[in-house]
């Protein structure tokens, strides 16, 4: 064999086994990446209750030191009002936290924590809380419309107690009238007394 021809042909089989090598490699650490598998509430779900705990079940455990709070999980409801108290509790592949009642609405989780290979992974979801308890509470009572019957009655009263029209006085009504005869008395004294003296002097 030529001993050119067998350093090409180990030359093609080192860059085949580097073609196929290289990529496999490069993609190891991105697979061994730990992966959300399942939550509770589920995700886009509607539960009828608001949940006490949020939890999120992984592919494998992630790496677990409290005292470094490596995973975080924040919820918050549809006001955007923080429902999680800050502590994350790691069981086996399950990260969950206790959280307390909101609003009805969209609620918000947000996760992080640390795979088993070191690496950072997070993410977020929501599901819906639709507590009808909750919107009955919500729901201000109806006030009913006074009825028109009853604001008639009440105006007729009101109709009923006007002022009486002013009466004139007529407590001086006698003292007048007998001024007007004493006057009229008067007046015919005169004539008469003046009729009288042009017959006597006719008469002389």
């Amino acid at each position: 064999m030529n001993p050119r021809n067998k350093k090409q042909r180990v030359r093609v089989r080192l860059a085949l086994a580097a073609a196929i090598l290289i990529p496999a490699l490069a993609a190891a650490p991105a697979m061994a990446h730990d992966a959300l598998e399942s939550t509770v509430p589920g995700k886009d779900t509607t539960v009828t209750t608001a949940p006490g705990t949020v939890s999120l079940t992984l592919s494998e455990p992630p790496m677990n030191a409290t005292q470094l709070n490596l995973s975080v999980i924040t919820v918050t409801d549809e006001t955007g009002k923080t429902l999680s108290d800050g502590k994350v509790t790691v069981d086996g592949p399950t990260i969950s936290t206790a959280i307390s009642a909101g609003n009805n609405g969209a609620y918000k989780v947000l996760w992080r924590t640390v795979s088993s290979d070191g690496h950072p992974i997070e993410g977020n979801y929501s599901f819906t809380v639709q507590d009808p308890a909750q919107a009955a509470t919500a729901t201000p009572p109806a006030t009913p419309a006074p009825a028109v019957g009853t604001a008639s009655s009440a105006a007729a009263p009101a109709a009923q107690t006007a002022p009486d029209q002013i009466k004139p006085n007529d407590d001086n009504a006698p003292i007048a009238v007998g001024i007007a005869a004493a006057i009229l008395a008067v007046a015919a004294a005169v004539f008469f007394i003046a009729r009288k003296r042009r017959e006597k002097t006719s008469g002389a």
